[in-house]
């Protein structure tokens, strides 16, 4: 399900991931703040796939497009427990010290906190661990 939002427009491409951060103070008392940021959770990940062009002034960042936005699923890996599409788990980064890997990435998603309340949208598949963890790469969003 999409969002309707506004973005600056350096960044107001199809395609475009980005993480709600919450409000500046200046967004508090706009006139677009019904439509900017209030449909948008702080910290969940965000993807541009409409972008609708319709431009306005923003305090904060110069101008802003109206663009549609639906929240963004994140390659991450899960214990193969843990791995059941539609559950919602408590989400823990893997702990690893081998920074060479090639799971690393999955096992340490940029976009994921350290630990947190996600859906398992998506089952991708085994993963390969070099420490024997058993591993399921899965498609998620934040809760």
């Amino acid at each position: 399900m999409g969002y309707i939002t506004l973005i600056s427009y350096l960044t107001a491409k199809k395609g475009y991931t980005f993480v709600f951060s919450g409000p500046a103070p200046e967004c508090m008392n706009c006139r677009f703040r019904k439509v900017c940021i209030d449909k948008l959770k702080k910290g969940h990940v965000y993807k541009v796939v409409k972008v609708l062009g319709v431009k306005n002034r923003c305090p904060v960042n110069q101008y802003v497009v109206t663009v549609e936005v639906e929240e963004a699923t994140i390659e991450a890996a899960v214990p193969t427990k843990l791995a059941i599409e539609g559950m919602i788990i408590n989400y823990s980064k893997i702990k690893c010290d081998i920074n060479k890997c090639v799971n690393y990435s999955v096992c340490n998603p940029r976009y994921l906190p350290g630990s947190g309340k996600v859906k398992i949208v998506k089952i991708l598949g085994r993963l390969q661990c070099p420490k024997n963890i058993s591993l399921t790469r899965v498609h998620v969003v934040m809760v």
